[in-house]
């Protein structure tokens, strides 16, 4: 399988999917899921913002983020499985682009921030900053 093709369930190539699923997840509509994701727990987030570096997060935190995980993953996954494509063709396109060394560019940043944001400390920062958002509209 070359870099950027690989094939749908119907054996056609395709477009470089992960070309499809970055357009996807920098969408509108993407993000507004984002959005209402955060507002959805914003009552459980809100107090992290007096939270100092250290202090001990409550439960629901991660509790949030898993779900998080879930509802993002769930997404990609069916975006994918609409376009025909397999979970198997996407992470084998992705895995070949990490491993090209010499590859550097939009995708592989892309693979990057992925992962990046699969992590629970980035969830945090991405869920404060959400809640930030949040406070300063209800303000004006």
């Amino acid at each position: 399988m070359s870099r950027g093709k690989c094939s749908n369930e119907d054996g056609k190539r395709s477009d470089d999917l992960l070309s499809r699923v970055q357009e996807f997840c920098m969408s509108n509509a993407f993000e507004e899921e984002f959005e209402a994701f955060a507002k959805e727990h914003a009552h459980i987030f809100l107090p992290s913002l007096d939270m100092k570096e250290g202090d001990e997060q409550p439960l629901e935190f991660h509790e949030v983020y898993r779900k998080y995980l879930s509802k993002f993953e769930i997404l990609i996954e069916d975006f994918i499985s609409a376009n025909g494509f397999t979970l198997k063709a996407f992470y084998q396109e992705c895995k070949e682009i990490m491993d090209n060394t010499e590859l550097f560019g939009s995708q592989k940043f892309f693979i990057e921030t992925m992962l990046a944001t699969s992590e629970y400390d980035t969830f945090l920062m991405l869920m404060k900053s959400e809640m930030r958002l949040y406070t300063n509209s209800n303000k004006k």
